[in-house]
């Protein structure tokens, strides 16, 4: 049988989908840890209020913090998107890198069926030449 000529490079190829899968899970995680602080912020502004009654100070204190809360949302918010974009930019790249690894994974099925096939021709040659041969020797003895 002869060697998959393209064997090399349907090697590096696997190596760049599987690179291409790695970065595509640590962006998800990335993603998904800026949503919880997303999620957490909002959590949190929600928990918040205004305070009922006590003094001007006061009410001043819980309105900046409010404030601040607020933009630690947008904040987080912010960071979430920009997760959610590289997430999506990582998958469009382990999407091309996986239809470049099929494209050769196909050319190596194909190449291992035609070699078989090649070897089912050659062993069938053998056979009806020994079948030939057998013929011709039982035509010689009678």
């Amino acid at each position: 049988m002869s060697a998959f000529r393209l064997a090399g490079l349907r090697r590096l190829r696997r190596l760049q989908e599987d690179q291409a899968a790695a970065e595509l899970a640590r962006s998800t995680a990335q993603r998904q840890r800026a949503e919880k602080r997303t999620e957490n912020a909002r959590a949190q502004l929600a928990g918040s209020d205004l305070g009922n009654g006590g003094s001007a100070l006061i009410f001043q204190a819980a309105v900046a913090a409010r404030a601040a809360m607020s933009s630690t949302v947008l904040a987080a918010q912010a960071a979430a998107e920009v997760a959610q974009a590289q997430e999506g930019q990582a998958q469009g790249e382990w999407s091309q890198a996986r239809a470049r690894t099929k494209t050769l994974d196909k050319l190596a099925e194909r190449h291992l069926a035609a070699q078989r096939q090649a070897e089912g021709r050659a062993e069938q040659h053998t056979l009806d030449e020994l079948a030939t041969q057998r013929a011709t020797r039982r035509k010689e003895d009678s």
